[in-house]
């Protein structure tokens, strides 16, 4: 057997999804120019092959990443607000919580896609697609206290523009302080929401 074979008897074997996570990896250190096929080899301990046994190109992998960036980083908002019930003030915290605990949601990741965003139209489309996702989520939170639609769309987007802006500035803050400035963010955020009128006294 020669040294090569050897090597590749040797490789352990990875899958689909290992790939997908080296990429997500290297998007997020070095941005999409870093995703290539041989050093991902190496970074994963085995050969090309492994790479076109699940892909057929390069694009194949970017596709992959940008899907899974769609899906695992935005699921856990939504999940968020579900598990809330359906008090919109639960439901906002918890979005905040979301936000700031950054373990579930990966703030990092969604810099890193915005980067490529720049220079990619398909990766531009996805997350023009996302925002509109998010966007949505938090409209209908803000519908929930009583504002009209256009006006919760526009407390929708100052929310979320708040929010990307934060990570696009490189803040750093530790998370006791975040939490202890939330409720000030909330009460500017918020606002005052119209109150439902109260019935008429019936008369007898």
């Amino acid at each position: 057997m020669t040294e090569t074979l050897a090597k590749i008897a040797r490789a352990p074997r990875r899958d689909r999804a290992d790939w997908v996570e080296a990429a997500r990896l290297a998007l997020i250190e070095g941005g999409v120019g870093k995703v290539k096929v041989e050093p991902l080899a190496g970074v994963l301990g085995v050969t090309t092959g492994s790479f076109y046994h699940h892909f057929q190109r390069r694009q194949d992998l970017l596709d992959a990443v940008l899907e899974h960036w769609r899906s695992e980083n935005t699921a856990p908002l939504f999940s968020a607000v579900r598990e809330a019930g359906s008090s919109p003030d639960a439901q906002l915290d918890a979005l905040f919580d979301a936000w700031i605990a950054e373990s579930d949601y990966d703030p990092a990741y969604d810099s890193a896609v915005r980067d490529w965003a720049r220079v990619s139209p398909l990766a531009e489309a996805a997350v023009r697609s996302v925002d509109d996702l998010r966007i949505g989520l938090l409209k209908e939170i803000f519908l929930g206290f009583g504002y009209d639609p256009e006006r919760a769309f526009i407390r929708a987007r100052i929310t979320y523009f708040h929010q990307v802006g934060y990570y696009a500035m490189a803040i750093t803050e530790d998370r006791a302080i975040r939490r202890r400035l939330r409720p000030l963010y909330r009460e500017v955020l918020v606002g005052d929401p119209p109150r439902a009128a109260e019935p008429e006294p019936s008369i007898s």
